[in-house]
C-alpha cells in the first residue's frame, strides 16, 4: 500500500512539473495564455463588435419554413452611448397553463389575461400569425400593436379579413392582456392606406374564435417553452401593473387604468378568486354587494388550525363595492354597510374596525385582480 501511495504522489508531482514547464515554455516562446492577446482571453464583450451577415436564402427548388426574425434589431440614428456587458437572459412563461392563461368575456367583448410580462407574450402572439401564414404589416412593440395583412378565410372567399392585436400590461405586475379588433370588407374593394379601425370588432364571434385559438397557443407555449422566443423591444413597455392603491384620509381605494367593462370583469374575477361571497351585483350602476370577514390568519392554516376552528362562526361584515369612472380610469371604492342596532353601542370602535376591513378588502382585490 505504501508503495502504491508513493507512486501516486510521484505521478502527481511529475504532472504538475510538466504543466509548469509547459507554461514557462509558452512564455519563453512569446505565447500569451491570458490577457487581451492571450489564448484564454475574456470574450464576453465580443458581441459588441459583431457585424450583420446576409440573410439566409433558401433555393427556390427547396421547401422551407417561414424564416423570420424573432428579435428585430431597429436601425439606430446614433451609436453613441455606454456599452453594457450584462445581457439579460430571457425568462420562460411560468405557472399552470390552465390558470396562467384565462379568456375573460363581458357582453360581446373578450380578451386574454396571462401571467407573463408583455416582453414574453409579444413574440409568441407574433409567431402565432406567422405560423398560420398570415403576414404582419405593422409591428409597434413600444405600443404593443400588431396589424395583420388582409387575408381570406377558407370558408368565405367573398370577404377579406384583417386583425389588429393589442398586447398591453395587465392589472398585476408582470402580467399582460391580449385583445383583438377585427375588420372585414368585401373581396376586391379598394382599401385606404389610412384605415379607420372600429371600436368593436365587426364580427365579434369570429374575433372570439381567433382569440380562443391564441389563448390555446399561449398555453401550449408555457408547456413547450423556447428560450429564444423573447422580445427585448417589447421589453420597453412597462411591466408595472395597471392597478394602484390610493389612500385618502386613511381609507384605501383601488385605481384601475382601464375602461369600465375591463375593470368590471377584473374586479368580479378577483372577488371570485379570493372566495369573497358576492350577494348581489349590478353592472349598470357598477356595484357589488359582498360579505367579507377579513384575511385568514396564517396561524390557522394546517390541520391543527382547521381542527380548532371547527364549530366556530367567523364574524363577517357586509360591504358595497362601487366602480366610479374618473378622468384616468376607474376608481374602486368600498363602503361598509352600517348595522344601526349593533354599531350604536360603540360607534367609534366599529368605525375604526370598518376602515381596517375596507383597507383589507381593497388590498385583497388588488392581490387577486
Amino acid at each position: 500500500m505504501q508503495t502504491i501511495e508513493a507512486i501516486n504522489k510521484a505521478v502527481k508531482a511529475l504532472c504538475t512539473l510538466a504543466m509548469l514547464t509547459g507554461l514557462s515554455a509558452c512564455s519563453m516562446l512569446g505565447l500569451e495564455l491570458f490577457g487581451e492577446e492571450g489564448f484564454f482571453r475574456d470574450r464576453q464583450g465580443d458581441y459588441l463588435e459583431a457585424e450583420s451577415i446576409p440573410r439566409i436564402n433558401v433555393p427556390d427548388d427547396m421547401d422551407s419554413y417561414i424564416i423570420d426574425d424573432l428579435l428585430v434589431i431597429p436601425d439606430l440614428a446614433s451609436m453613441d452611448g455606454e456599452s453594457f456587458l450584462q445581457v439579460p437572459r430571457p425568462r420562460p412563461l411560468q405557472g399552470n397553463p390552465d390558470q396562467a392563461v384565462v379568456v375573460q368575456r363581458l357582453d360581446e367583448r373578450s380578451w386574454i389575461v396571462i401571467d407573463a410580462s408583455v416582453s414574453q407574450v409579444w413574440p409568441r402572439v407574433r409567431q402565432y400569425w406567422l405560423e398560420n401564414d398570415i403576414e404582419l404589416v405593422l409591428e409597434n412593440p413600444a405600443n404593443g400593436l400588431l396589424d395583420t395583412s388582409w387575408f381570406v378565410k377558407d370558408d368565405n372567399e367573398e370577404t377579406q379579413e384583417k386583425f389588429r392585436v393589442l398586447v398591453e400590461p395587465g392589472f398585476q405586475d408582470e402580467s399582460a392582456e391580449v385583445s383583438l379588433t377585427h375588420i372585414s370588407l368585401p373581396q376586391g374593394e379598394r382599401v385606404s392606406d389610412q384605415l379607420s379601425w372600429p371600436e368593436q370588432s365587426m364580427d365579434a364571434e369570429y374575433a372570439s374564435e381567433i382569440l380562443g385559438e391564441i389563448s390555446v397557443y399561449l398555453a401550449n407555449e408555457i408547456r413547450n417553452y423556447r428560450a429564444s422566443t423573447v422580445s427585448f423591444l417589447a421589453g420597453n413597455i412597462s411591466t408595472k401593473g395597471r392597478a394602484t392603491i390610493l389612500t385618502e384620509d386613511g381609507i384605501n381605494m383601488l385605481h384601475l387604468r382601464a375602461d369600465y367593462e375591463r375593470s368590471w370583469a377584473a374586479v368580479g374575477r378577483a372577488l371570485e378568486r379570493a372566495e369573497i361571497e358576492i350577494v348581489e351585483e349590478d353592472v349598470d350602476i357598477g356595484s357589488f354587494s359582498v360579505v367579507y370577514g377579513g384575511r385568514n390568519e396564517e396561524d390557522e392554516t394546517g390541520f391543527i388550525g382547521r381542527l380548532m376552528s371547527v364549530g366556530r362562526q367567523a364574524e363577517t361584515t357586509s360591504f358595497d363595492i362601487f366602480l366610479v369612472e374618473s378622468e384616468t380610469g376607474i376608481e374602486v371604492l368600498a363602503l361598509r354597510v352600517v348595522d344601526v342596532v349593533n354599531d350604536s353601542a360603540n360607534s367609534e370602535l366599529q368605525e375604526q374596525q370598518g376602515i381596517e376591513l375596507i383597507n383589507e378588502l381593497i388590498q385583497t382585490i388588488q392581490d387577486f385582480i
